[in-house]
């Protein structure tokens, strides 16, 4: 592997491949911002610095990745760890994602008799109030993401991706709550956690 730091390209592209854990070149440009014929380049660049490997048309981060993209975080964001005011909204948004977890968990569970069952989702105005619950606490992330896109407009991709899964949502998709396997709002809002711990160079407290 080289010992060169990325380049920013490179590591909007890795990122999104750590973050995702298997990802495709679609899926990587969606979540990126870098246009797919490019992502298929760098691609094949991480592959030949041992960064990546590529199987089934989906490509995996290998145990280089993350001591990669702290390394070049470090190097492309000092000026953002140094804002006061980001700084200031990143602490903020520690009590929000707290309670994006209490939100996200009833949404999965709910109370009967003082015990948590299953929520099998037969109760579409318990299930509502938790949505309402889950677009305001997405709402709250706006001064932020703006901030951040401030300093790399890829943060600005967020409130799109966010935009779109509550859409399907408000459609009657509930599966774009919290499914693991789709741009959901849960794995949409993991993500981004991940992605600004990384860039902050922080690591997860919960």
């Amino acid at each position: 592997m080289s010992a060169a730091v990325l380049d920013k390209t490179d590591y909007d592209v890795l990122d999104v491949v750590a973050l995702k854990k298997m990802a495709t070149t679609s899926v990587i440009a969606a979540a990126s911002g870098v246009a797919a014929d490019r992502v298929d380049a760098v691609l094949e660049d991480l592959v030949g610095r041992g960064l990546v490997v590529v199987a089934g048309g989906s490509a995996l981060p290998t145990d280089e990745a993350e001591p990669a993209l702290a390394a070049a975080a470090a190097e492309h964001y000092a000026q953002l760890r140094a804002d006061d005011e980001v700084l200031g909204l990143v602490d903020r948004f520690e009590t929000t994602n707290a309670q994006f977890l209490v939100a996200m968990s009833s949404w999965q569970q709910i109370d009967v008799g003082g015990r948590k069952v299953t929520n099998d989702h037969t109760d579409p105005d318990y299930d509502d109030k938790v949505i309402a619950r889950l677009e305001k606490l997405i709402a709250k992330l706006t001064g932020l993401l703006d901030a951040l896109a401030g300093h790399d407009p890829r943060f600005g991709l967020y409130p799109q991706r966010f935009e779109a899964a509550i859409g399907f949502v408000d459609q009657g998709r509930h599966e774009y709550v919290s499914s693991p396997t789709i741009d959901s709002v849960h794995n949409i809002w993991f993500e981004f956690h991940e992605d600004l711990l990384r860039t902050l160079g922080r690591e997860r407290t919960e």
